[in-house]
């Protein structure tokens, strides 16, 4: 399995709910989580197969910033 942490500014749960439900369908992910409260409102992202480029184009396609957090963060 593979884990991803992205950086959003998805601000609210039915915002966050529609994301995950366009990356459960188009993408073999597993579970996505995200923390509304942090101040980079991190996603993470719990699945297989999948590149982040195309996680962060789909959620970006959707008019939402997305982007990888470096590690270590």
């Amino acid at each position: 399995m593979d884990i991803l942490i992205l950086k959003t500014n998805i601000n609210s749960k039915i915002d966050f709910l529609h994301v995950k439900g366009i990356l459960r369908y188009f993408l073999d992910v597993k579970e996505v989580t995200i923390d509304l409260e942090d101040c980079d409102k991190v996603m993470r992202i719990i699945g297989k197969n999948f590149e982040p480029a195309e996680i962060i184009s789909k959620v970006n396609g959707l008019g939402f910033l997305c982007e990888e957090l470096p590690e270590g963060i």
